[in-house]
């Protein structure tokens, strides 16, 4: 469920650069010499965070909405394909990339 559709893996990327941002700053310790410096770079991770959840609630706002057919709640679909953000299941609004459901 963590990466179940593009909104929410951009969502995830953001979150990780956050802890990623804390971390370069506590480096800051270990050096004291250089800790302005790893200051800075952690502020500037936190910051390239901020510009992309920034993106992503750009993005969201556009999404068009859709009901999921396997789970039949309302989800977002980004470009051509998409994953239903609760059970991960395939979403298109164009017929040539849906998937086969015919049995022969």
């Amino acid at each position: 469920m963590l990466f179940a559709s593009k909104l929410n893996k951009l969502r995830t990327v953001a979150l990780l650069l956050i802890f990623l941002g804390i971390g370069v700053m506590y480096f800051g310790f270990l050096w004291p010499a250089a800790m302005i410096f790893f200051f800075l770079l952690g502020l500037l991770v936190i910051g390239s965070s901020v510009g992309i959840y920034f993106w992503a609630g750009t993005l969201s706002t556009q999404a068009v909405q859709v009901e999921c057919p396997e789970c039949g709640r309302i989800t977002k679909i980004l470009g051509k394909t998409d994953q239903c953000m609760y059970c991960q299941a395939t979403l298109t609004l164009d017929p040539a990339y849906a998937p086969d459901s015919r049995t022969d």
